[in-house]
């Protein structure tokens, strides 16, 4: 008899897909990022209006993921993620030909709606779709995606510009954004066309006879607590805290009402410090090639876009969260990410190439300290909380903290130069130090 688990094929399949899919929403959700400089001269604009061009699709996530991690459990998760990767780069395609900066503008908010429908259920689709055990490594592989496709959108895109020119450059992101996407629809083809009972009798086809239990399909109560969510058995305690795992009493146990808005647990907490981190990477990222083009180095849009490899210390960190995670406390990892990242900070303050550097590559590597695990608490199952919309939430909030750092840094860095982005990520960080000490048994303090 089967199991009703995943083969490995179908595991390796899933983590696969959901990998190139973040590879392909985030090579275009920062692809102008790294040229607003460029967009600025273009169409006669100021930094914060150029900025926008980053904003604008942000907001346009952080709008659309609830309303899309509902509209999933309906419609599929699997054809969700694959028809957004399509339309995301399909859009993508149109940005070259804009022209003028309001639709411009107007294409990236559209560009971001399409890029909600994969963030927004990434994760619970995980869950839904493979064993306990492999979960986490999942997310952490999902996440290294989305900072590899973060990292080529940038790089991509600058170092394509300096030979076809902006336009150029961005209609390069998009051609490799569709080819990604079209792997990603491959991939996902089985869950594409087929019903929730054939998907379970394929996904165990390796395990056993095809009598699988349709439940461990996408098609299962998006609301049940499913394979592979994890259940935080304290409610009371901050889910940043290790042991957030733990047995929710059984198939057969009474789970107390689904909240609107699940803000139990300390999730409101999770939710906070996801803003707040974004608040500080996005800003950072978003005038750090505006700074590197002007005195005293006055770097062409080639060079500034290497400054984006970076990001592969995101990717590092991301990867091995999942060990750092079993030897200690969430809360600790995030309050030893919160420092590193303060640090880094201080350091990007130097006029120097290589101390910018060494700064921003502690700035990101505390950043996703801080970012993965809270993406993971927000994503685990707890009595009461419907995990999907937690995740959609902490998601929400996360890319409304990009479109405010991106607006805030550039509007800070007219007045102040690079010392008011820098003093917005400081008083970020603090914030998220607070939050962490004041709410989490970190082994500092006892808890009544």
């Amino acid at each position: 008899m089967s199991t009703g688990e995943p083969s490995p094929t179908s595991t390796r399949r899933t983590v696969a897909a959901v990998f190139l899919a973040g590879i392909a929403v985030f090579l275009v959700l920062y692809e102008t990022q790294g040229l607003l400089p460029a967009i600025r001269d273009a169409y006669g604009i100021d930094g914060p209006t150029a900025s926008l061009t980053v904003s604008a699709t942000n907001v346009a996530m952080a709008c659309f993921l609830i309303p899309f991690s509902m509209l999933a459990p309906r419609i599929g998760h699997a054809r969700q993620i694959g028809a957004g990767v399509i339309v995301a780069a399909i859009l993508a395609l149109v940005l070259p030909f804009t022209p003028t900066p309001e639709l411009l503008i107007a294409v990236r908010f559209l560009q971001g709606l399409a890029i909600a429908s994969v963030p927004a259920t990434a994760m619970a689709y995980l869950s839904l779709r493979l064993p306990p055990a492999a979960l986490p490594g999942a997310i952490g592989v999902y996440i290294a995606g989305n900072t590899i496709g973060g990292l080529c959108s940038r790089l991509l895109t600058g170092l394509a510009s300096e030979l076809l020119g902006w336009h150029g450059g961005l209609a390069f992101t998009a051609v490799v954004s569709l080819v990604f996407g079209l792997i990603v629809v491959w991939l996902l083809r089985h869950d594409l066309f087929s019903t929730a009972r054939s998907r379970a009798v394929l996904d165990t086809d390796d395990a056993g006879p095809p009598d699988a239990d349709p439940t461990i399909t996408e098609a299962a109560d998006p609301d049940a607590v499913t394979a592979g969510d994890t259940v935080d058995g304290s409610v009371d305690d901050d889910p940043l805290s290790a042991g957030d795992a733990a047995d929710d009493g059984g198939a057969g146990s009474a789970r107390p009402p689904r909240r609107a808005i699940p803000l139990r647990g300390g999730l409101w907490r999770i939710y906070l410090t996801g803003f707040l981190c974004m608040i500080v990477f996005g800003g950072s990222f978003t005038m750090l090639g505006t700074r590197l083009q002007q005195d005293p180095w006055h770097l062409s849009e080639g060079a500034v876009a290497l400054f984006f490899l970076i990001y592969l210390v995101g990717t590092v960190v991301t990867t091995y969260y999942g060990r750092l995670a079993t030897q200690y406390p969430r809360a600790r990892i995030t309050l030893a990410g919160m420092v590193i990242a303060l640090a880094g900070a201080g350091l990007t303050l130097v006029d120097s190439l290589v101390v910018i550097i060494i700064g921003m590559s502690l700035l990101t590597a505390g950043f996703f300290l801080g970012h993965t695990g809270a993406s993971a608490a927000a994503s685990a199952a707890r009595p009461g909380v419907d995990s999907t919309r937690s995740a959609a939430i902490y998601l929400t909030v996360y890319y409304l903290g990009t479109s405010l750092g991106a607006w805030l840094s550039a509007v800070l860095f007219a007045h102040f130069a690079w010392s008011g982005v820098v003093g917005m990520c400081a008083a970020s960080l603090i914030a998220v130090s607070v939050l962490t000490l004041t709410g989490a048994p970190i082994g500092f303090r006892k808890r009544s």
